[in-house]
């Protein structure tokens, strides 16, 4: 099941001005966690991110602080260069080292 990491709405707005987001950057975040009841997957939370100008690593960051593991940090960014790619990520094949 997947896991929910919460944050505070003044620490987000924070974060993001620390980016370099402009207000209305800013803005359109809020609009779209509002739009999807306050909840975002995390792949677009970081394509949003991205889009909008703030870095890979500024958004790793954020999401390590509010607690996300760097191995499911990993698997995030994987997802993200996946999707930006075209490539449906659930069509990708694991490899299994035997032996």
């Amino acid at each position: 099941m997947a896991k929910s990491y919460p944050f505070d709405k003044t620490e987000l707005r924070k974060k993001l001005k620390q980016f370099g987001l402009s207000d209305a950057h800013l803005e359109e975040v809020m609009t779209l966690f509002d739009r999807k009841n306050r909840r975002m997957d995390v792949v677009t939370f970081v394509l949003t991110l991205e889009k909008l100008g703030a870095s890979r690593t500024q958004a790793s960051n954020f999401l390590k602080e509010i607690g996300i593991e760097e191995t499911v940090l990993m698997t995030i960014s994987s997802k993200v260069d996946f999707k930006k790619a075209g490539v449906d990520d659930k069509k990708v094949q694991e490899v299994i080292l035997k032996g």
